[in-house]
């Protein structure tokens, strides 16, 4: 039963922490589509449209991931690798974001 339980918590932890993920992709989805954002360049609107395809798809699998969790399609350490991949991409995702902000700004 203690087995179970933690296993329950563990589950909710990775569901908030991508839930909140799925709100800070939302929030740079939000700064690209700002007209502060909008690419001066082709390069810069080349790279715009890279971010936000990346962020597209680390949105479609953090959605994935949540509801499989939520249906316990797997055990929760089958998704701990997934759940790891996802933050770390989103950090990049969000330093290229920053970057590119200050490229903007910059140009």
């Amino acid at each position: 039963m203690e087995f179970k339980q933690g296993a329950n918590i563990e589950k909710n932890n990775l569901v908030l922490r991508l839930e909140r993920n799925q709100r800070e992709v939302g929030q740079l989805k939000n700064k690209l589509n700002s007209y502060v954002c909008e690419p001066k360049t082709y390069s810069l609107f080349e790279r715009i449209e890279t971010l936000k395809t990346g962020l597209e798809r680390l949105s479609s699998t953090n959605r994935e991931i949540i509801q499989a969790l939520r249906e316990r399609k797997k055990s929760v350490g089958d998704y701990m690798e997934n759940v790891r991949q996802q933050l770390s991409e989103f950090h990049e995702l969000q330093q290229g974001v920053h970057d590119y902000v200050q490229g903007v700004r910059n140009a």
